[in-house]
This record gives structure tokens, sequence and C-alpha cells, in this order.
């Protein structure tokens, strides 16, 4: 199976093209978690390097800030998805057991048994290494782009099968599989800045997109009061060898979470870029967590949330709202 022409691909029927072009202001009394996971892909056969930064910055009632949290890591992956090296600034000894694992399959439970304390507590670092193993499998698809014989093999597509609306049997992506034995590669608009020049803060450090990237951003604001207001967005973008950064994957989400137990009391979600029409259709899945505590939501999405009512990325943003664990103690 070989990569379909770009003439075709771009005549698919895809899903919302519609990427947020700013961040919000922060608010008085509220605290913002943002976090990015940049993976560059080398010459094939390399390892692939990985930045990931993530930052803690509340807002207090006055418009001043403090930095309640924040760590970079740095590591490579090789080519059979092993981590071969990964560090922590501040450093964190027992990140280093984290190298030799695969990056795959067991790797997030690997990070729950190596740092319970950070778990526990919701930290950036957990969260940036709980991302890690979804943001290395996104970084395939400029593997996919740059290679012009690209094979998908027949089993992956077997095993992907219903795992999600955008793989749904029929749906566009096997159609175009099944008919014509192209693998289609989705292109997704062009991704606008997030930066904002008001608010220099709005994000931690953010350095340009390295060709031969992916990034996946997150931003997460929990405003004081009762219920607690939870703002998230997310987003998977890709940097090609023009230097042409399109988005993958994109939502929003409004959450609302009781005070006192942590506890969502509502929460939807907004399709604002997803390669597929089907995709949408998981959009009603964000309602499910209603009644869930914040600090199971990691475990309760991937045990729950299967199959075609679903998306793996919808999946990911609901389980970041585990942070709520960590930041509703910043507004307190």
């Amino acid at each position: 199976m070989t990569r379909i022409p770009i003439a075709e691909l771009l005549s698919l029927p895809h899903g919302p093209h519609d990427p947020v072009t700013g961040t919000p202001p922060r608010r008085p009394g509220s605290v913002r978690r943002t976090t990015s996971i940049d993976i560059r892909r080398g010459d094939p056969g390399r390892p692939v390097e990985v930045v990931a930064r993530g930052r803690d910055l509340a807002t207090l009632d006055d418009g001043t800030t403090d930095v309640r949290d924040e760590v970079e890591v740095r590591g490579t992956i090789d080519g059979a998805g092993i981590v071969t090296a990964l560090e922590a600034d501040p450093p964190v000894p027992a990140v280093a057991r984290l190298v030799g694992a695969p990056v795959s399959r067991g790797f997030r439970l690997r990070v729950d048994e190596v740092l319970p304390d950070h778990r526990a507590a919701a930290t950036v670092l957990h969260l940036l290494l709980d991302d890690l193993p979804m943001a290395s499998m996104i970084s395939g698809y400029g593997h996919s782009r740059e290679v012009p014989d690209f094979k998908l093999p027949p089993t992956a597509a077997e095993r992907m099968a219903d795992v999600c609306a955008g793989w749904a049997g029929g749906a566009t992506m096997l159609d175009v599989l099944e008919r014509t034995g192209f693998f289609p590669i989705p292109i997704g608009p062009t991704a606008p800045d997030l930066l904002s020049a008001e608010d220099p803060l709005a994000w931690h450090e953010l350095p340009r997109l390295e060709p031969r990237s992916i990034r996946r951003r997150r931003r997460l604001d929990v405003a004081g009061g009762d219920p607690l207001a939870v703002d998230v967005h997310f987003r998977d973008s890709h940097c090609d060898l023009d230097e042409l950064e399109d988005v993958l994957h994109e939502y929003s989400l409004a959450a609302t979470v009781d005070p006192a137990t942590l506890t969502v009391l509502t929460s939807a979600a907004v399709a604002r870029v997803l390669p597929w029409p089907e995709c949408p259709e998981a959009l009603a899945s964000a309602g499910r967590i209603a009644g869930e505590p914040v600090a199971k939501l990691r475990w309760r999405v991937m045990a729950d949330f299967k199959g075609t009512s679903t998306c793996t990325h919808l999946n990911d943003v609901l389980r970041s709202l585990g942070s709520v664990t960590a930041l509703a103690g910043a507004v307190a």
C-alpha cells in the first residue's frame, strides 16, 4: 500500500479545520498549566530527539504571578521505540529508571511505578512523561509524509479498525484504503500562532518548531469559584521539511469541577481540527466523565473509553483533567 497522490488526498472529505487563533488572557485568581512535547526525527534509523517542557503559573488576585511548578525533560528514543536517554531539569534521579523501557506499551505504568509521588501530586513532570507514548506515536505522521513509498502493513489496519470514530470500519480512512489500496495521510490547516504579544507569560518558553518535528501542546486553565471553571486547549501539529506547520488534531474543552470533592460536574468538548468527517462523532463522550473524581480520570478513560464512540486524542484531553488535582490548590 503506497501513499495516496496529494491531489486525491486533498479532495477527500475531512473533519473540521477551524484551529484556535490565540490564547485567552489569564484571569486573576486562576492557575494555568501549559505543556509541550517536541519530537524531532533525524535520518531513517537514527534516534528521535525529545524536548518536553511545562509550567504551572498562578495569576493572583492583584495580577501578579507565581510559578508553582516548572520542568524540562530531554531524551532520545531509538528506531525500535526504546527510550535510550532521559533526564529532567530540575533533576529527578528516578527518571533515569525509565531508560531502556519501550515508549509504547507499558510505559505509563512504568512511570507510575518509578514516580509514585509525582503521580499522586499530578505534577507537570508526570503529565509530560504520561503524554510521551502518544506524542511518540503521532511523530510517525512526519515519517510517513517524507517516505514516497510509505506502506502500512495490512495487519496494522486490521488491528486499528474500530479503535475510534476516525478508524471506524466503512468510514473515510479505511474506506479509501480498502477501495484504492492507498493509505491516506491527513494534512491539516496551517497552525496559527498561539503566543501572545500582549502577554509574554501566556505560555512557557516555546522555541521555533524545527523541521521534521511534531509538537503536542496543552493549556489548562483553572479559575477559582464554586464551581471551579476549567478551560482546556489541546493541539498536535507537524512541521515539514519546508518549515510549514500544520495542525493534525485540536480540541477545546470546558468543564466545571466541584471545589470540595474535585468531582467533574459538566464537560463539553469542541472539535477544532480533526482529520476525517467521522471524528467529531466522538464529541459526546466528553460528557461521560461527569460525576467522576478528577484524580481517577486517567485510568477510568483508559479502561472504559474505547471503540467508535470515542477519539484517542479526545481521550487524552479528558485524561489531562487529572491536572486539576494539582491546580485546584492554587486557586483555593
